[in-house]
Order: C-alpha cells, then sequence, then structure tokens
C-alpha cells in the first residue's frame, strides 16, 4: 500500500474510531490557515483525498478541497460512514454514484466542458458522469469538506510546509499511474507552485484579463494550472472558453496530448 492510500486509511479510521481526535485535528488545520464562518472545514465529515479510477483515469484535476452542498454531501456521508469498504468503493467509482443518484452539481457541469474539448468525444451533458468516470480523478490538495475556501496571500512557514507535504504526496501517489494530464484548479496552486517556486519552469498564457493558464511539467507530465477557480464565470471565462479557447492552448502546447488521450478512448494504452 503506497503512502498516501495508507493515510486515507488512516485518517478514515480516525474519524470511525476516534471522532474527538478527528476532530481536533481537522480544526487545527482550520485554525492554521485562518479560516473562519463558512471557509472552515466540516471537522464531523469524512475526509475525502482521492476521487475516481486513479490507476486508470489520465486527466488528474487537482482541487483545493471537497466542497459541500447541503443536498448531495449529506447522502454521500451516509454511504461514506458505513465501512471502509463502501468508502473506498464509493470515491472509486464516485461518478457513477452521481450518476446513479442523479445528483447535479454546477462544479462539474463546467468541468464537462474542458474535458469534453480535452478529449474530443461526445458524452452529450447528461452523460457527463459517464465521461468523467473515463478519464478524470480529482486530487484534493485539504481532504476535509467546507462550503467556501479562502488562504493568505502570503503562507508562513508552517502553512506552506502542509501545503507542501500534502502536493509532494499527491504527486508521488498519481505519478505512478503515468497520466497524461495534470491540472492544477485555483488561485492557491499559483501561490503554491508558481510564487513559492515549486515549479522553476513554465509559460504564462492570459486566457482573459482576470484569468491566466500556467503550462508546465511535473516530472515530465504535462501540466497547466488555472490561477482562478475555473469554474466561476465573473473571471470572464465563457463555457466556449472552456470547450474550445482553453483545449486548444493546452493542445499547442503538449502536442501528443491529443493522441494520448484519444488512445484511451480506444483502449490502447
Amino acid at each position: 500500500m503506497t503512502k498516501l492510500l495508507k493515510e486515507i486509511r488512516n485518517e478514515y479510521q480516525d474519524y470511525a474510531q476516534f471522532p474527538v481526535e478527528y476532530e481536533k485535528k481537522v480544526d487545527s488545520i482550520s485554525n492554521l490557515f485562518g479560516l473562519r464562518n463558512k471557509n472552515r472545514l466540516k471537522s464531523d465529515y469524512c475526509p475525502v483525498f482521492v476521487i475516481g479510477k486513479y490507476k486508470t483515469a489520465p486527466i488528474i484535476f487537482f482541487g483545493i478541497n471537497p466542497g459541500y452542498s447541503p443536498k448531495n454531501s449529506p447522502v454521500e456521508e451516509n454511504e461514506a460512514s458505513k465501512s471502509w469498504e463502501h468508502y473506498q468503493s464509493l470515491y472509486l467509482n464516485f461518478f457513477q454514484y452521481f450518476s446513479n443518484h442523479k445528483f447535479e452539481s454546477p462544479y462539474y457541469t463546467a468541468l464537462w466542458y474542458l474535458i469534453s474539448g480535452l478529449t474530443g468525444t461526445n458524452f452529450p451533458i447528461k452523460r457527463k458522469w459517464s465521461l468523467f468516470d473515463k478519464y478524470l480523478c480529482n486530487l484534493e490538495l485539504i481532504p476535509y469538506h467546507s462550503e467556501g475556501i479562502a488562504f493568505p496571500n502570503i503562507l508562513n512557514s508552517k502553512q506552506l510546509e502542509y501545503l507542501h507535504n500534502r502536493f509532494t504526496s499527491n504527486i508521488e501517489f498519481i505519478k505512478q499511474f503515468n497520466p497524461k494530464l495534470l491540472i492544477f484548479n485555483g488561485k492557491i496552486w499559483k501561490t503554491l507552485l508558481i510564487n513559492y517556486n515549486l515549479v522553476e519552469q513554465h509559460v504564462k498564457r492570459p486566457v482573459t484579463n482576470q484569468f491566466t493558464m500556467y503550462s508546465f511539467e511535473l516530472d515530465g507530465i504535462p501540466s497547466v494550472l488555472f490561477d482562478r477557480f475555473f469554474q466561476r464565470h465573473f473571471w470572464g471565462i465563457t463555457n466556449d472558453d472552456r470547450m474550445f479557447t482553453i483545449p486548444k492552448l493546452i493542445h499547442d502546447k503538449f502536442k501528443n496530448l491529443r493522441e494520448n488521450l484519444s488512445a484511451v478512448e480506444t483502449n490502447t494504452l
């Protein structure tokens, strides 16, 4: 069992068997980053580190932390809390679970445009969960739910150490499965990877006057970073940008990516 999978199992055991200690740990992370009110991490919900079929998904989407929906999250939590076996099955088959329960999510609806554009597939939006099940895995920087999230622009040494360790753990875990594209979504990734020089060489490409994409490679894996939360329209990003403009910029930068993603569709990887 890899280091990250051991961490996930241990976190789940703490959540299930030692709820008081688990609550204190989650609260300590909220305190570390000064998270208050709706941004505070939910210490009564189980952690979520990895979503999707991580061994085969060609596109890895690095989020900030799992969000919270008053409609969907309690149903998800009920399933995850049943047992360690239920938890593993839920998050491995998460997109099928959402499909079966007819859940909807503005976050994933916006993401459908990007993944459709990148893969050139013909999954209609109402079948987005099948598209994600085949192509997508989510990895969370912080594995605890919250209604919102906001981080300081300048990190102190303890904040940087925590986020750096979480980033490294995720990268060391996922690179063994040879993904074809890494996508980092949100301002904290720009702060962590660009401002703190965890990525030394990168190409900066403005998409709008409020939204910039950075491209680089991590251990030889094509990678892009969005400096704002990709799903929000008020950065000037449209669904056409998500489906056409941004995928074209990514494919122009990484010439072999289209062929690598097409191989998934024909099951030749």
